[in-house]
């Protein structure tokens, strides 16, 4: 050892030993890149070929349920036709083949829907389809906000409460909706005094609110069952 250590044996010995160390983890980690490359190719095709499958098997699912997506676009279709009889309408249900995780696309669409009102209208034809119409789901009511209305010609906000009272006043299931005071009385402007009574003020909850000692009205919730 005196005689490696005098001639530097000894540190050449060890820096060879560490560079050997060193070039095997360094082929032991590409193997492992290696093994997991092909591992990844692997699933890779495999995934593919899965959604090949998945594909073929969403597009013969709607193939076998075309007559109830029929009866959807149809009642979607009638809906629309009550706010603008003019409008071409239609509801669409396509497979969805993009990378991501949607199995389906679902189109509602009524000409020229661009502007806030029509698009409230469209929700809320959508909406009824679905309670109506859907199925494998168990909920009985639909809830809108105030903002659905927002933007929404007043006679359109009329035919709306006309049409949910003619739809739910006879069914099993709810309706629920909460408006501004300045829609309801947008409403009224645009329905017979016995309708609105019959249609809102006998399903409507008043919210007050106690503003400088006064009861002042801002809202309500209108409840149709």
């Amino acid at each position: 050892m005196q005689y490696l250590g005098e001639h530097q044996a000894l540190d050449l010995f060890v820096s060879l030993s560490n560079k050997n160390a060193e070039l095997k983890a360094e082929r032991d980690s590409l193997r492992k890149y290696q093994e997991l490359q092909s591992e990844y190719k692997t699933k890779e095709r495999q995934s593919e070929k899965d959604f090949i499958e998945l594909t073929e098997v969403t597009e013969q699912y709607l193939t076998e349920i075309e007559p109830d997506t029929v009866i959807l676009r149809d009642y979607f279709r009638r809906l629309a036709k009550i706010f603008y009889p003019d409008s071409v309408a239609g509801l669409t249900i396509k497979c969805n083949d993009g990378e991501n995780q949607l199995q389906f696309n679902i189109d509602a669409k009524i000409e020229s829907d661009s502007s806030d009102g029509i698009n409230n209208v469209k929700i809320f034809c959508y909406d009824l389809t679905i309670l109506f119409k859907g199925h494998n789901h168990n909920i009985d009511f639909v809830f809108h906000d105030s903002r659905l209305f927002d933007g929404t010609d007043e006679r359109q906000k009329a035919d709306m409460f006309k049409t949910v009272y003619q739809k739910f006043a006879q069914a099993n299931k709810q309706y629920i909706a909460t408006v501004n005071q300045n829609q309801l009385d947008e409403i009224k402007k645009h329905i017979k005094d016995d309708e609105f009574e019959k249609i809102i003020t006998r399903n409507k909850w008043i919210f007050e609110t106690n503003k400088a000692k006064k009861q002042k009205t801002i809202g309500g919730l209108i409840h149709i069952h």
